[in-house]
């Protein structure tokens, strides 16, 4: 690897480019005086330049890493990052890969999983379902209508509809879509 050039913001940077500077890569800080690493990538791209960036940042908010992926960015990298990553990154990126830091993916995986596998209401985790509740519950997640859930467990469609509004009402779901999700958080199916 061989550093071709270097600029102390976004706006040397982009007039580097423009003078003829070949790069293979860009390796940028988001923090920059006058503009900054997102603000560059959003001016570079508009002018059509392809070259992959690789943008640093000691902010390691999702919200930060966000926008400089929808901005162009090829790779988002904390400052805090070994040298062996920094390398395999630059590797992947000269590949026409996309790179995410690994310890921000650990990260944003737990605030998903944090976010979006907690039961869905407080104190329902444990509810106690009769045999029947729970046949409903199963045939609700394979899609089933109340009409085909009826035939199929010889029951009214009336009945049917009770026992899933029951299930509603019992677990704090508002549709089939979040039931089936409290079902599958807290072991149901």
């Amino acid at each position: 690897m061989e550093v071709v050039a270097e600029a102390s913001n976004g706006h040397e940077l982009l007039s580097l480019i423009e003078s003829g500077v070949k790069a293979d890569l860009i390796l940028s800080d988001i923090a920059m005086p006058e503009m900054d690493g997102i603000e560059m990538l959003n001016a570079l791209r508009a002018k059509g330049n392809a070259i992959p960036v690789v943008l640093l940042s000691v902010l390691d908010d999702e919200q930060f890493s966000s926008r400089a992926f929808l901005a162009g960015a090829n790779a988002y990298l904390s400052k805090s990052i070994e040298l062996d990553e920094l390398l395999f990154c630059i590797a992947q990126v000269r590949k026409g890969k996309r790179y995410f830091a690994a310890e921000l993916s650990i990260r944003l995986l737990e605030n998903y999983h944090q976010l979006f596998m907690k039961p869905l209401s407080n104190g329902t985790a444990g509810l106690n379902f009769v045999e029947r509740e729970l046949e409903v519950l199963k045939l609700v997640s394979e899609g089933l209508t109340n009409q085909e859930i009826a035939e199929r467990l010889y029951l009214s469609k009336r009945t049917v509809e009770g026992i899933r509004q029951a299930l509603f009402e019992r677990t704090g779901s508002k549709n089939s879509a979040m039931l089936i999700r409290y079902a599958l958080t807290n072991g149901y199916l």
